[in-house]
């Protein structure tokens, strides 16, 4: 109620008196009634001077309200709190002091036991707002009860309310404002684990405001050196936070602890290790790298980095003013010395003089040009190039930091792989070419993470290893993976060297050399299998030169030496397994090398040569690489193969004569390859090749696999359309039939040898058809070729092998007319009647061909009798009721007609009464009769 005209405070309390001691009463109704008529008195509804209100809240109100926190009313908690929270705003800050072990004993029991004493959700949170407005009241007066609040606000951010623990980290943030740093540190434990177990808070908002408030109260030092321990583990939880507001707040709550712990005082060291803030900065700076390589990188990634950036520059300003104190510490020395040498009038000898390391201002390295790497760059690099000092402090870390990134990039769960790798790629960036002393240890990762299941992981590895090549020289990455394949490095030395990757340091006549123990934690790799030794040559063609689709006009300036070096290594990877790999490099190589590649362009060639005999490279990219090659050496593809085997084919058939080369030797599929696409120039080397063919073809001991493919290549020299390579495999067609294709066409058992019986019987037809066989060697081959053809005839199972048998002797008698003689007609003509009674159409009008040439190399005083058991078979069969064989028996009577009249014509008037087609042996016998008054 309202109080009219003047009065004593005696008398204004009074006139609450009554109400003030109902709050005490037994009856809840009373007490809320007179909780809520206080409020309009003293508060809402009062006209009484706020020191009046203030005298009774001091003197008779403050003990009975605090006591309504606990009431079993919810109306008179809630009116109590209220109440309370005005009051604070209405008493003197030194009267309010007074009470605040009461009012905190009251305040902070409703929260700081579980089951939470206050079980209304909503009463809970306006408590912790009245604790927070006593932070903004009372601020450092607070601070003698920094242990009881810390235990409760741990207490309370079990709360299941999300504004309930958004209202506790609030809190939090005042308490490192406003309390001391030791009387935290000591207290503060319970409170630091409920807020790490907040991080993992179903709301991102909940986490946003717990992960600010970890970050103001470790930011004094006495919390941080002594928690910071628990809590970096959960902070690696949150690289990968759903919510890009949550990892921004991370990246920006490492900055200021780096910030801040960079300011610290370093402590006094006893040991080699570590001290102090010197503990947690490789990991924050780990931390912060992490998130710099973060998915958004506007959102997240850009803040990070540009946090790095001002902590380097912090980080170089205080090893400066470090380096000025140790100087005028050493100028102060140095005085106080001299004075003394001059007060006792000698010079103090103390040895060596050696000048203070720490003396030293802190080096910066060179500012590096990405200009030629900007297409690699990740995201957050686009437009904004690592500064010189960022580099240099990403060095100092790199030890520690390097290590851990590369165990990651090979973790068993995909998300840690992916998130290492684009780290990998973050941290290459902005060390450049300081990353050269731990290159071993990153190429080794590198070839395990290309192979990745992950396409993410593989790929982000990929470009990782394009620009490492982009960055160093080329011949300190080629010796690195010579050494991993196990190859020994030859010639001279002239890249970086030991001493640039680990600078000695020289004091006086002392030398020291500090060197990194950069492959700690890894062992020795070596490419020993397949597998290994192909996952080296992948990424050797990144480093070589990056993926065209992102490098534009990017080029390597490589060497000769280099050129031989990178060579050498594709020699050695030479095998089926390989070969894409392996291309792929070479394809790099060219690229890279360009003009320096023309001087080993055979060896070039042999590999490229290697990859186009098999199957298992794009054949179309191994011509383009060699129409690269050829364009270097402004020459044309036909011409690289004549002239590589001009150059070359000596070498490679070297001994082949006698030795078989074995399966897994690619001597036979180079072969092939350059003789099909070397053209004209093959002729001069056939002579020399049919040794070769004739031992790698032999058929004793040479697998089927190299049979075949050696015949195919015969029978594609046979029918190239050249004069020059026709005329010398006929130059050379005995060695060829007696060495290769003879052997080859003999019968032996078995289904494959039954192929190439029949592969190496086109060959022959193939050399009869062109005639490059002359009749003096075909007769002198006719008695080892008729046996074969005799089997071959009477093959049973292979059609084939018949009628290419028929094509053979047909092709033989053509060439053989003249020279052919009565004693092998008599072999010949008993397996061409056979084949009359073919079940193979298509056979039996051959055979038609072949006899009509038989009958053309007949001599004149050649057996009656065999004439005459020929013609009788070919009558019967001049009645077959297919047209096309009775066309072909009768142009092969016409034939026969020739060698004896009256013979031929006895026989034709003895078919007229037997055959089914008398009117066609009624035409021959005219064509005898005609034939034999002409002759008379």
């Amino acid at each position: 109620m309202g109080v009219i005209g003047p009065i004593e405070p005696q008398e204004f309390l009074l006139t609450v008196k009554r109400d003030i001691n109902c709050l005490s009463d037994n009856d809840r109704a009373v007490r809320r009634g007179a909780v809520v008529k206080l409020e309009k008195t003293l508060l809402s509804g009062s006209k009484a001077p706020p020191d009046y209100v203030a005298k009774v809240v001091l003197e008779e109100l403050h003990k009975p309200l605090f006591r309504l926190f606990a009431d079993q009313g919810e109306k008179c908690r809630e009116v109590a709190l209220s109440m309370t929270m005005r009051f604070a705003d209405l008493l003197p800050v030194q009267d309010l002091e007074n009470l605040l072990p009461l009012l905190l004993a009251a305040l902070l029991g409703r929260f700081r036991s579980h089951p939470f004493p206050e079980q209304s959700e909503e009463l809970r949170l306006e408590a912790l707002r009245l604790l927070n407005h006593l932070f903004d009241v009372c601020k450092e007066r607070l601070n003698p009860f920094a242990s009881d609040v810390l235990d409760a606000l741990s207490k309370a951010l079990t709360d299941s309310c999300p504004d309930a623990k958004k209202e506790c980290c609030e809190i939090t943030k005042k308490v490192s404002q406003y309390f001391d740093a030791e009387r935290v540190s000591r207290a503060c434990g319970p409170l630091v684990g409920s807020l790490l177990a907040n991080l993992k808070h179903q709301q991102w908002k909940v986490r946003r405001a717990t992960l600010e408030s970890i970050g103001a109260l470790l930011l004094q030092e006495a919390p941080m050196m002594d928690h910071m321990e628990d809590v970096l583990p959960q902070l690696n939880l949150l690289l990968s936070d759903r919510t890009a507001g949550v990892r921004q707040s991370l990246a920006e709550n490492l900055e200021r602890w780096l910030l801040k712990g960079l300011s610290f005082r370093p402590p006094m060291s006893f040991d080699d290790g570590p001290e102090g803030f010197d503990k947690f900065e490789s990991r924050l700076v780990l931390l912060l790298l992490g998130v710099a390589a973060d998915e958004e990188a506007e959102q997240v990634g850009a803040v990070a980095l540009g946090g790095l950036e001002r902590v380097a520059a912090l980080k170089h300003e205080v090893l400066l003013k470090r380096a000025a104190k140790e100087r005028e510490r050493e100028e102060a020395k140095q005085k106080a010395k001299e004075a003394r040498e001059a007060k006792a009038g000698y010079k103090e000898e103390d040895g060596v003089e050696r000048t203070n390391p720490r003396c030293q201002d802190p080096e910066v390295v060179a500012a590096f040009d990405y200009t030629q790497v900007l297409p690699l760059l990740p995201q957050p690099f686009q437009g904004r190039l690592p500064a010189p000092l960022t580099t240099t402090y990403v060095k100092f870390h790199l030890g520690t930091i390097l290590p851990q990134v590369l165990t990651n990039i090979t973790q068993w769960t995909t998300d840690i792989r992916e998130a290492a790798a684009r780290l990998l790629q973050v941290v290459l960036v902005i060390a450049n070419k300081q990353i050269a002393p731990y290159l071993d240890a990153v190429l080794v990762h590198m070839y395990k993470a290309q192979a990745d299941d992950d396409s993410k992981v593989s790929q982000t590895s990929l470009l990782c290893a394009s620009m490492v090549g982009t960055f160093l020289g080329p011949e300190m990455v080629l010796e690195v993976v010579g050494k991993q394949l196990g190859l020994k490095h030859e010639g001279d030395r002239k890249g970086t060297s030991f001493d640039e990757l680990w600078p000695q340091d020289r004091q006086g006549r002392q030398t020291t050399r500090t060197v990194q123990d950069v492959l700690a934690g890894v062992k020795t790799f070596a490419a020993t299998t397949a597998e290994s030794r192909r996952q080296v040559f992948i990424v050797l063609a990144r480093l070589l030169h990056p993926s065209s689709g992102s490098s534009g006009q990017f080029r390597r300036p490589l060497s000769k030496q280099e050129v031989k070096l990178a060579i050498r290594f594709l020699e050695e990877g030479i095998r089926s397994e390989l070969l894409p790999a392996v291309l792929a490099a070479t394809e790099s190589l060219l690229k890279a090398g360009e003009d320096a590649c023309i001087d080993e362009w055979p060896r070039v060639f042999d590999v490229l040569l290697r990859m186009k005999s098999g199957e298992e490279c794009s054949a179309q990219t191994v011509d383009a690489n060699i129409d690269h090659l050829a364009q270097l050496l402004g020459r044309s593809r036909r011409q690289l193969y004549e002239e590589h085997l001009r150059s070359r084919l000596l070498d490679l058939l070297h001994g082949a004569d006698a030795v078989l080369w074995e399966d897994t030797s690619p001597n036979r599929h180079i072969l092939e390859t350059l003789l099909r696409n070397a053209g004209p120039a093959v002729a001069e080397h056939v002579g020399s090749l049919m040794p070769v063919l004739a031992r790698q073809a032999s058929p004793e001991d040479a697998s089927a696999a190299a049979r075949v493919d050696l015949l195919g290549l015969v029978h594609f020299l046979v029918n190239e359309e050249d004069e020059a390579l026709a005329s010398a495999i006929q130059a050379n067609s005995l060695a060829l039939l007696d060495g290769v294709l003879l052997p080859n066409c003999s019968w032996r058992p078995g289904q494959s040898n039954g192929k190439i019986r029949r592969g190496g019987m086109v060959c022959v037809h193939a050399l009869l058809r062109r005639h490059l066989v002359p009749s003096t060697v075909l007769n002198e081959v006719f008695v080892d070729l008729m046996p074969i053809l005799k089997s071959c005839l009477d093959d049973s199972w292979s059609p084939d092998n018949r009628m290419v048998a028929c094509l053979v002797l047909s092709c033989t008698l053509t060439d053989l007319q003249a020279e052919i003689n009565g004693e092998q007609l008599r072999e010949v003509y008993p397996e061409l009647l056979k084949r009359l009674d073919d079940s193979n159409d298509k056979i039996r009008v051959a055979v038609c061909e072949a006899l009509d040439v038989f009958f053309k190399c007949l001599p004149h005083n050649w057996s009656r009798t065999l004439y005459e058991y020929i013609l009788r078979n070919l009558f019967v069969h001049l009645d077959d009721p297919n047209p096309e064989i009775q066309q072909g028996i009768y142009a092969v009577l016409q034939s026969a007609v020739h060698q004896d009249y009256a013979t031929f014509q006895k026989e034709a008037q003895s078919a007229v009464v037997k055959s089914s087609h008398p009117r066609l042996c009624e035409e021959l016998v005219r064509l005898a009769d005609s034939l034999q008054k002409v002759a008379n």
